[in-house]
């Protein structure tokens, strides 16, 4: 059977039963466990989200770990963000394991590997998949076996609240705010955390449920009508929808409307940083944060798309945010670099009570954004050279141009970006601007020249 697909750059990813079976976990955790004895390490953690299939595959990783001779803390169901807090915290455990496929609907599981800062793989992963297919795994002889630890899942939720309540401080008042758990993992904690902080909540799909009834855990492309709805007609100020493992945050207004990422980015950025603090973006964000943002005093610097890279783009570039337009959030204004969404909507929900202002006002403050996001079907064999082909043509006609990932092209009312799918024969496309009709025009003007390009590799 061909697995090579489930080795992603973030993590590895597949379909439960079918192309990821616990076996392939034991090896790659192995692997994983390799690589941290190779650093030095000698015990990491091990956890899980909520899915039907994760109990099977967090024992897979932990037998697979515990083979290779490296200790582990056992602990799930959590979401990701308090994984990574556990990590992070904890001075002697020097990576992490967790089971989980994020929004993906629940036939899907996977794993992420994490550093001992709680931060994912990234060049690692392909270390792992390189001695994966090449059986280049070592265990150790029975004397040698690693040790094991429960730890209750509880007490890592506590230590995670402890830890907020220790760098956010109460508002002065409370507010109602409609949470959509989407029956993930990210319900362990929501809502003990905003009762921490005396808000009133008013629950959504609030039970853990690994089949997820309401349909998938993704509050980007899922159906999230229910939060719609009952934001129109409770005119509550802010709704919040996390994804399956509770690292990503959708942000919604009375109006029912989705907030932009970038938006809740610059109302963050205004709020927490100083002049001339970085702020990191990935490239499919819209051209409306960097200007804005630039436009308020902060630097920007764009990243490749990928949380593993947007973490390291806030090491190296001392950054104090970081924004994702799939709605991860980087807060290593407060000494992390991975994401958490979870304690990202906290802190938007107590500058809103502190205000006294509805998400609403914040977005059309700091509004519009128009986004336009396509996807150009294309033969996996050409797609790079089509996009090195109009980055040839874009570099020789505009002078503000990224080439990190893919090809962007900022103008003064807007940008255009193309990139090649890493997993799938498509060029993704994306056109923004601060009106419609000006998103809808760079759209047709760049698409056109994209299937030119695309036409005339088709005719040789």
């Amino acid at each position: 059977m061909d697995i090579e697909h489930i080795f992603r750059a973030y993590d590895i990813r597949g379909i439960v039963g079918e192309d990821l079976l616990p076996d392939v976990i034991l090896k790659a955790s192995a692997i994983f466990a390799n690589i941290i004895t190779e650093k030095g390490g000698k015990k990491v953690a091990v956890g899980g989200d909520i899915r039907i299939s994760t109990p099977s595959l967090v024992y897979a990783a932990m037998s697979g770990i515990i083979a290779a001779g490296v200790d582990v803390y056992l602990t799930y169901p959590l979401p990701i963000p308090v994984f990574c807090n556990f990590i992070w915290q904890n001075k002697n455990v020097h990576g992490g394991a967790f089971i989980t496929a994020s929004h993906n609907p629940p036939q899907y599981n996977g794993v992420r590997f994490r550093r001992d800062d709680g931060t994912g793989f990234s060049h690692e992963n392909i270390e792992i998949r390189k001695r994966f297919f090449k059986n280049r795994i070592k265990f150790v002889g029975w004397a040698d076996y690693g040790t094991s630890e429960t730890i209750q899942n509880d007490e890592v939720i506590d230590m995670y609240l402890e830890f907020i309540a220790s760098r956010i401080p109460k508002p002065d008042r409370s507010i109602r705010v409609i949470i959509d758990g989407k029956h993930g993992a990210a319900n362990l904690v929501s809502l003990k955390l905003f009762a921490q902080y005396g808000h009133e909540t008013i629950a959504l799909n609030s039970t853990i449920d690994g089949t997820f009834p309401t349909g998938i855990p993704d509050p980007l492309h899922g159906d999230v009508s229910q939060i719609k709805n009952l934001m129109i007609t409770t005119k509550v100020p802010i709704g919040i929808a996390y994804d399956g493992d509770g690292d990503r945050a959708a942000f919604f207004d009375e109006k029912g409307r989705l907030v932009p990422s970038e938006i809740i980015g610059l109302f963050l950025a205004e709020n927490l940083l100083k002049a001339n603090d970085v702020i990191v973006y990935n490239t499919m964000c819209s051209s409306v944060l960097r200007r804005r943002a630039e436009e308020m005093g902060f630097k920007t610097v764009e990243c490749r798309v990928g949380d593993v890279f947007m973490a390291e783009a806030t090491k190296i570039h001392n950054a104090k945010l970081g924004i994702e337009e799939s709605y991860h959030f980087f807060l290593p204004i407060f000494g992390f670099h991975y994401d958490d969404a979870i304690m990202t909507s906290i802190i938007v929900t107590n500058l809103l009570a502190s205000m006294e202002k509805s998400l609403a006002k914040i977005h059309d403050c700091y509004g519009p954004i128009f986004t336009i996001r396509q996807n150009i079907q294309v033969d996996d064999k050409v797609k790079f050279k089509i996009i090195e082909k109009f980055k040839k043509w874009a570099t020789s006609e505009y002078s503000d141009i990224s080439t990190i990932d893919g090809v962007k092209i900022y103008l003064e009312n807007g940008s255009f970006l193309a990139r090649p799918s890493n997993t799938e024969p498509l060029i993704r496309i994306v056109a923004d601007g601060e009106r419609k009709d000006t998103a809808e025009e760079i759209l047709r003007k760049f698409t056109k020249k994209l299937k030119e390009i695309i036409t005339n590799f088709s005719k040789g």
